[in-house]
């Protein structure tokens, strides 16, 4: 049986306990937050103010005279028992922790944890955390979380792809940076921390379900139930990618102080994640990298030990030959071009110049002008039967370069193979050029080392 978590994606009246004036405070911020998005009843709670932000305040938990059935609590660890308490009485149905100093400090903080989950059982109630950043929904609105306002400047972009971070300040850290780089769409962000009751299990469970949701993207340090998880993933019809933390025995321990997670023997993880179909990430933006290509559309390969095979289309000799070498050194192939493919080429380039992978197709460009040569050359390769991925070199920018690059990708019809361009050019022209392919699905890196990971992690 699927669990109820429309506490915390459809709440019916929060109380924000800890909130406070004082806008140097985690509390402020919270209920900033909340109140910003969220269009139901808020009931701060706070002893020492009648009012907050110009909303009505309550002494306790106890004291709130309106409905309300999630919890998003603020105060020092050792106050939760007594506050999850109210909440049960009050007929709460969940609560998000976002405090800390719990398990992931150790022996008296696992103790602190432990009664906080047999309060929350004995009432019924579902816990959220703690140690964790919270609940963002974009779509709704709804930011339950104590990281900076976020909605106020309108800067967080709308898309399907849903986070579950095992992990606090990584998650803020990554929407600031994802929000100035306008670089993705986001559906839900979901920061567990130490995973005292709800887990990533839960959460996956739901999001299978989430019709906002496309593509789920997680960073864990330990897996809750390694078999569930597997099944889930093995049938999902959702892309997930994921990056596991704690792989090493230095990292393991880390994790331990971290979220107070025990992580398991990573080459067991590797090979189970493998065989469900999981696209593993081996860092932080790999993973959004990841969930990018993969929000696109893109279905790349099985995955197998089989090397993927390439093809690179550039104006440049020498980008190609630094491509090549990146290729091998993350277990791609070039790919053998088909003698129809190596003849459509030839003709559109000049007599003189003999074709191969990579294509170097400057003088092609030179005798047609980019958008036919690129568009065409582009076309005969996707087509190519032995030919798995494409990667685009691309300058944009001056007159030669002046067209907009989503011509270039007209003879497309499909995505069963990744197309990742690597654009070069003048900082704001690139920026340009990259929003403008992003926003029709077409990926864009300005790193070669960087796309030629993201596509290993798809062939």
């Amino acid at each position: 049986m699927k669990p109820d978590l429309s506490c915390f994606f459809e709440p019916k009246g929060i109380a924000v306990v800890g909130a406070t004036p004082d806008e140097r405070k985690g509390g402020y911020r919270l209920l900033k937050n909340v109140a910003l998005g969220y269009s139901g009843t808020i009931y701060p709670v706070n002893p020492k103010h009648t009012e907050v932000l110009g909303i009505k305040a309550y002494p306790s938990v106890f004291a709130i005279d309106g409905p309300a059935d999630l919890a998003l609590i603020f105060v020092p660890a050792e106050h939760t028992p007594k506050t999850l308490m109210e909440c049960a009485s009050k007929g709460f149905k969940g609560a998000i922790l976002e405090n800390s100093g719990f398990a992931e400090v150790g022996g008296e903080g696992k103790a602190l944890q432990d009664d906080c989950v047999a309060i929350a059982r004995e009432g019924g109630m579902r816990l959220w955390g703690p140690n964790c950043m919270g609940l963002i929904d974009v779509r709704k609105r709804h930011v339950f979380s104590f990281m900076p306002p976020v909605f106020r400047e309108g800067i967080l972009t709308e898309g399907g792809i849903s986070l579950i971070v095992q992990s606090g300040l990584l998650s803020a850290g990554l929407l600031l940076t994802i929000m100035s780089l306008k670089s993705l769409g986001l559906a839900k962000v979901c920061s567990i921390g130490n995973k005292s009751d709800l887990t990533e299990i839960d959460l996956l469970e739901f999001l299978l379900d989430d019709p906002d949701t496309t593509v789920i993207a997680l960073y864990l340090e330990s897996f809750s139930n390694g078999r569930r998880f597997f099944d889930l993933a093995r049938s999902s019809t959702k892309p997930i990618a994921l990056l596991k933390g704690g792989k090493s025995a230095a990292g393991a321990k880390a994790s331990l102080s971290h979220t107070g997670s025990l992580a398991g023997n990573y080459q067991v993880v590797h090979g189970a994640l493998k065989q469900a179909g999981v696209v593993e990430a081996h860092d932080f933006f790999e993973m959004m990298d990841a969930a990018q290509v993969l929000e696109m559309g893109f279905e790349g390969g099985s995955r197998t030990s089989v090397p993927g095979r390439v093809a690179i289309l550039t104006f440049s000799g020498a980008s190609g030959i630094v491509t090549a070498d990146y290729l091998e050194q993350y277990g791609l192939d070039l790919a053998r071009l088909s003698p129809s493919t190596i003849i459509q080429l030839q003709h559109l380039s000049p007599d003189w110049m003999p074709v191969a992978n990579p294509v170097d197709f400057w003088p092609a460009v030179e005798k047609h002008g980019p958008v036919v040569a690129y568009r065409e050359g582009l076309s005969a390769l996707y087509a190519d039967p032995n030919v798995d991925g494409v990667i685009i070199h691309l300058f944009t920018g001056g007159s030669v370069w002046g067209f907009d690059p989503v011509e270039l990708m007209a003879g497309i019809k499909d995505r069963k193979k990744p197309v990742f361009t690597l654009l070069f050019g003048p900082k704001d022209e690139v920026e340009q050029g990259r929003r403008r392919m992003e926003s029709e699905g077409w990926p864009v890196f300005h790193e070669v080392q960087r796309l030629v990971k993201v596509m290993s992690l798809l062939l």
